[in-house]
């Protein structure tokens, strides 16, 4: 194997293929970048088992071949040598010469035939999006993932297509549910999808904010994300989703509309004292066009008010902070209506016109004297 090839172009391309790099793998060469070079391109890739990115960039080669390089090292190398240029080439005792600039390096490279390969899934169905509009989807909604080590479905971001045309991305954790939908075109047969968070998180971050089409194909076991030169794919989660929509609610005593960036200025001071109690509590009421955010902990106590539009009269209510500061930062929109019933029941978010988005967030008891 013998190439050269644009250092930025390299840098960018190990910058996306080791988002799936798995450093805690028992199989040594798992923890590597794989690299091979043919006709007047690279291809790389690495993989964890569960998800694999590879990418394709020019490059021009004088000799084809493979190697599976150390994968870290490689990626902080590449990125702190400098030059305009990276020239590989494999020499003898399992060795890689790296030259960039006035820099040269050797790595030790594992033999590429060993190397897993995840196969292409013939999916059930497709379509295409916007990556700008996915990307958004994405990160509108991963957030409300479980982290937690119960059930594995609340870890995934669930894809559902229903009859009249709608993709829905959902995400919930047991204390919050977050809902964004899009129109969507699809060939096949409709076929929900468990996708993990993290391989949601990758994807939000690979693709771009751009009017570009990403194709998307989803199979019984696998989704496969196709940008063209770069590919993502990933196992589903196994397993039945919860039934969310028996949680879902469009009923509300009292509906608050609220500036998104003002909302979230005044949740941003009060969180640094709130974020001193166990679950992060924020207190809201609401008085005369205001409404009126406070936290207490030992550390000392906050207030801050924020001008809203009330329909309706909104009961005292406590959350968690950050779980309306992940909200406010998530959605676009300049303005958000808040649907309040009792000081018990869940918080609804939704635009101020449409259903593009939807968020529920179930309250804090309050405590009374």
């Amino acid at each position: 194997m013998k190439f050269s090839v644009e250092a930025q172009e390299l840098n960018e391309a190990l910058a996306v293929v080791s988002k799936a790099l798995s450093p805690n793998a028992e199989n040594q060469i798992m923890k590597g970048v794989f690299m091979s070079a043919f006709g007047n391109e690279l291809y790389l890739k690495c993989s964890d088992s569960s998800v694999q990115i590879e990418t394709l960039i020019p490059a021009m080669v004088e000799e084809d071949g493979a190697a599976v390089l150390p994968g870290r090292l490689t990626v902080d190398l590449i990125r702190r040598m400098r030059g305009s240029r990276v020239n590989m080439e494999t020499a003898d005792s399992n060795s890689v010469k790296v030259e960039m600039g006035k820099s040269r390096s050797m790595l030790q490279y594992l033999d590429a035939s060993t190397y897993p390969k995840m196969d292409d899934v013939r999916g059930d169905v497709s379509f295409k999006i916007k990556q700008r509009v996915f990307r958004s989807m994405i990160k509108q909604t991963v957030f409300s993932c479980s982290v937690e080590e119960g059930k594995a479905v609340l870890r995934g971001v669930l894809m559902e297509f229903t009859d009249d045309g709608l993709l829905n991305l959902i995400a919930l954790d047991g204390f919050r549910l977050a809902k964004r939908s899009e129109k969507v075109s699809i060939s096949g047969t409709a076929r929900n999808a468990i996708v993990p968070a993290r391989t949601m998180s990758d994807i939000a971050n690979i693709i771009s904010d751009t009017d570009d089409e990403v194709d998307i194909t989803i199979s019984a076991t696998h989704i496969t994300v196709d940008l063209g030169k770069t590919k993502v794919k990933a196992r589903l989660i196994k397993g039945e989703y919860i039934n969310y929509r028996n949680i879902l609610s469009r009923k509300s005593n009292s509906r608050v509309i609220v500036d998104r960036a003002e909302f979230l200025k005044s949740l941003e001071v009060v969180w640094l004292i709130a974020k001193d109690l166990n679950n992060n509590v924020v207190r809201l009421d609401f008085d005369d066009g205001l409404m009126n955010m406070s936290a207490r902990s030992e550390a000392g106590s906050v207030n801050e008010s924020v001008e809203v539009n009330i329909t309706g009269t909104p009961t005292d209510i406590a959350f968690n902070a950050q779980y309306l500061m992940d909200i406010a930062k998530a959605v676009d929109d300049d303005t958000i209506a808040l649907n309040f019933n009792t000081s018990v029941t869940p918080c609804i978010a939704e635009p101020v016109q449409g259903e593009a988005y939807y968020y529920l967030v179930l309250p804090i008891r309050l405590m009374r004297n």
